[in-house]
């Protein structure tokens, strides 16, 4: 009979002994309750066995695939009924619930078994049953709850962890209304389950870059995960001056992109190409747009004079007032704390090479500092009959 059936124990457990309709869950006392959940402890490492021994004795991929699919439909079909059982017995009857609650999870951990070490044998396109799936979510819920505030405290980046977790919430809560494969299932649980090793085994000034390492070797193609990339690595770069520079961070962070780990066949979203190709490709683009905008920088000579970098020149903002006017206005703004520096010098010392006037290309400022010490009353009358206009036209917008 085992071996016609290996789960024929369990079967009739789960069918007859815990179903409140075939029998009065009043006769499950303690010792027999206990009995129960101590064998049901020893047929779990029996079957683990019988199909370790069985997948071991055949040569066949195919007879293989169908064992395997046969142990983990028997056991979706157990689960199923098991938590019939578990609605059905009421909230009196405890003993006979918590043994059907136990029971429940062996046959949970044998699927985990099954699916961890023979994955490959389960068709990934096929539909998860809807009670399965159900506790799936269930049990993934609870498993990102527990991690989710460490994690947003461990992680310095709140906008990577709302992402990370609204990905698997949006999974976990959906209702159970549209097909769900076991291809993305078994990606949400190896999901947890790398974010919880993660955790635990990386120290937390590394674990930003731990978890973005993780997301590029499972390929986690969510859009919003490959904007945050790589606008984080544009922020970056965007602080370097020379354009050389930019390049230099740009390739470093390429070179160090391709050499993160890759899992083949998994994705997160179907629809969406993968991580390395999108994310890849936009290193590609930025290297060759630099490349050519450096080319561009170069200016040719007539002559056979050696050839000059142009220098770039800081860009200008004309405005219409003169130096004493614009001294009044950011010397009230540090005053109110509208602007906020070390000083009122270093102030002018920033903002002088980005302004120009109508007479005068290069302001000073020295210049701009000495004239904020003393006001004439005409500039006071320009400066206010200039910021009257400014609060019409907002008055007006």
């Amino acid at each position: 009979m085992e071996q016609k059936y290996a789960l024929e124990w369990l079967d009739f457990i789960v069918t007859v002994t815990l179903n409140p309709i075939r029998t009065d869950p009043t006769v499950l006392d303690a010792d027999r309750s206990d009995s129960i959940l101590t064998q049901a402890s020893e047929e779990a490492n029996r079957i683990k066995r019988t199909l370790q021994n069985h997948t071991f004795a055949l040569f066949s991929k195919r007879k293989i695939q169908l064992l395997v699919k046969q142990y983990h439909g028997s056991l979706v079909m157990l689960l199923d009924a098991a938590c019939e059982n578990e609605g059905r017995i009421g909230p009196d009857h405890q003993i006979a619930k918590r043994t059907c609650q136990t029971v429940l999870e062996g046959i949970e951990e044998l699927l985990n078994f099954i699916e961890n070490r023979f994955g490959e044998y389960i068709g990934f396109d096929e539909r998860v049953p809807t009670r399965y799936l159900q506790q799936i979510k269930k049990d993934l819920r609870m498993r990102v709850d527990t991690f989710k505030s460490d994690l947003a405290g461990d992680v310095d980046s709140k906008k990577l962890t709302d992402i990370l977790l609204h990905a698997l919430y949006s999974f976990t809560n959906e209702p159970l209304k549209r097909v769900v494969t076991y291809r993305e299932v078994f990606y949400k649980k190896e999901l947890v389950k790398e974010i919880e090793k993660v955790r635990f085994s990386v120290d937390e000034s590394k674990m930003h870059d731990a978890l973005t390492e993780l997301l590029v070797c499972l390929n986690f193609n969510s859009r919003a995960f490959m904007d945050y990339y790589t606008e984080k690595i544009a922020q970056r770069a965007n602080l370097f001056g020379p354009l050389h520079e930019k390049m230099n961070h740009l390739l470093l962070h390429f070179k160090q992109f391709n050499q993160m780990h890759h899992k083949p066949g998994v994705r997160l979203n179907p629809h969406y190409a993968d991580v390395r190709k999108v994310i890849g490709n936009w290193f590609s683009q930025e290297i060759s747009y630099l490349e050519k905008k450096r080319q561009w920088d170069v200016a040719p000579l007539a002559s056979a004079q050696p050839v000059k970098m142009l220098q770039e020149q800081p860009f200008k903002v004309l405005c219409f007032l003169s130096v004493d006017q614009i001294a009044i206005i950011f010397r009230a703004m540090d005053s109110l704390r509208i602007v906020q520096s070390r000083s009122l010098n270093l102030i002018f010392q920033t903002i002088a090479p980005y302004l120009s006037t109508p007479h005068k290309e290069e302001i000073s400022w020295k210049s701009m500092r000495s004239k904020s010490s003393g006001f004439e009353d005409n500039d006071k009358d320009v400066v206010i009959h200039t910021l009257q206009k400014i609060i019409n036209w907002i008055q007006e917008y």
